[in-house]
């Protein structure tokens, strides 16, 4: 008798978790390779707004502040939060907070030391989010590092364009060249176009910076390349030193027009020219090239 019951005990255990198993299976959520790098560059450029909204700060440009604060929420939608929320609904609900929290900052009533303390709590729960949402595998190939690496490239063309007002001519879409079923990652417009344009968008030659918060945003996001690509160089041996240099020149000289104000002709030409070709050699990545 005992002997039966412990075989029926056994035969339901087994039952229970087979059963359990068979859900996860349904509502587990599997993010791709592309998936994740749309991520990483959006946790890149929302880190890059809060640092942003510090500098403002800082310098009393209130109105600045307030720009990228809009900035910052408009980069961070409902769909991401709830992608977010999937893996973790407590880091969603303190990025959704922090964000709120820089809209509603006082100037007049807040120290250097609390700025300087938002911004980091703001950057450690992104960083958090980065862990949640993303594999360790995924997260630490070089592919991944670089399509990052690209997908910003992209948003300082476009920002970097929008400063201007003239039409960017817009970094193509790079993948990995496999024969892989991953979709080709949706690069987002982080333009800050909307939020200090002051004219039309024309298509010839400006030489004068018309919109402050994209020019301002393109600039930071070109030191947050050179940043990552420091990382990647210290995370992953690159034996093609003449590329490295080549795709460091052309960061360099990338962030150097920015800072300059030359016109937005010089930064087609870095990015064009030195950045997107060696990038391709690196990492075998593929240009798909809009017909």
């Amino acid at each position: 008798m005992i002997c039966y019951i412990l075989k029926r005990l056994t035969i339901l255990l087994l039952f229970i978790i087979t059963m359990s198993f068979s859900i996860v299976q349904i509502y587990a959520h599997t993010f791709s390779t592309n998936e994740s790098v749309v991520f990483l560059a959006l946790v890149d450029n929302l880190k890059t707004q809060a640092q942003l909204i510090e500098q403002s700060l800082l310098e009393n440009d209130y109105d600045s502040a307030i720009n990228h604060a809009q900035l910052l929420k408009q980069l961070y939608n409902n769909d991401t939060n709830k992608e977010v929320q999937e893996e973790n609904k407590r880091v969603a609900n303190e990025i959704t907070e922090s964000i709120k929290s820089f809209s509603m900052i006082d100037p007049q009533n807040i120290t250097k030391a609390q700025i300087a303390k938002t911004v980091s709590d703001f950057e450690a729960v992104l960083d958090e989010a980065i862990t949640v949402r993303i594999a360790d595998d995924i997260l630490n190939n070089s592919t991944t590092q670089a399509l990052r690496l690209a997908t910003l490239v992209n948003d300082v063309d476009i920002n970097y364009a929008n400063s201007f007002n003239v039409s960017p001519y817009n970094m193509s879409a790079i993948s990995i060249d496999n024969t892989t079923n991953h979709q080709q990652p949706q690069f987002t417009n982080t333009s800050a176009i909307s939020l200090d344009n002051h004219g039309e968008n024309h298509t010839t030659t400006s030489k004068e910076i018309h919109n402050d918060t994209a020019y301002s945003t393109a600039l930071g996001l070109s030191h947050t390349i050179s940043d990552l690509f420091k990382e990647i160089q210290s995370k992953h041996k690159i034996n093609e030193t003449e590329k490295v240099n080549q795709l460091n020149e052309g960061i360099a000289k990338l962030g150097s027009i920015i800072e300059m104000k030359k016109p937005y002709t010089e930064a087609v030409k870095a990015i064009h020219g030195l950045i997107q070709p060696s990038l391709q050699g690196l990492y075998d990545l593929k240009l798909d090239i809009e017909k």
